[in-house]
């Protein structure tokens, strides 16, 4: 149960982290290489591989996290009910777009697949890199299911503006430094 719990919070970060500190080291040994020995061939290629897998990982990674592109300000002033009803439409909406990508990009990854294409420098089958599109549209779309549960399930609680977040989340940032903060807005500023 652990595990399933924390693949559901870290999945796509744990990922994404590896892809991006693979980029990092092979590009580093990539410059190394190519100032004090000979360059290789492959990292380019390879950087390249592992950024479009971390961009289709991060698609399920921005729908959990509320990081999708938005105008929340609209939003915040529309009633409760009315607000949870567009986020819940919205919702489906990219839910049918992600399972008809998965669906489309399932059939593109098997026809890569069949012509047995390889990349030019490390030569490795392509239909391992168009697997990115599967694999994140997939998780996209497992994401917004469960947005649409927890909307659906939260529908009649109120939820928090961006102003409220803001100040949240700068108070939190204040209070890291050891400042107490009232939660008041006071004339003097921060006691």
């Amino acid at each position: 149960m652990f595990a399933i719990k924390w693949l559901d919070e870290h999945l796509e970060e744990a990922l994404m982290v590896i892809l991006l500190g693979l980029i990092s080291c092979i590009m580093m040994a990539q410059i190394i290489a190519r100032n004090f020995f000979t360059s290789m061939t492959w990292p380019e290629e390879f950087s390249r591989y592992c950024y479009i897998w971390s961009v289709f990982l991060s698609l399920g990674y921005t729908i959990k996290k509320g990081n999708i592109l938005k105008v929340g300000i609209v939003m915040e002033l529309l009633p409760q009910k009315v607000r949870k009803t567009i986020e819940i439409v919205v919702n489906i909406i990219i839910l049918t777009l992600c399972v008809v990508f998965f669906r489309h990009s399932i059939t593109y990854t098997g026809i890569i697949r069949t012509t047995g294409q390889v990349s030019p420098a490390m030569h490795i089958s392509m239909w391992i890199m168009y697997l990115a599109t599967v694999l994140g549209f997939g998780i996209a779309s497992v994401r917004t299911v469960q947005e649409i549960f927890i909307n659906i399930k939260n529908f009649n609680e109120k939820s928090e503006t961006t102003l409220e977040a803001a100040y949240k989340e700068a108070k939190d940032e204040v209070e890291t430094t050891g400042v107490k903060v009232d939660d008041k807005f006071n004339s003097g500023g921060y006691e």
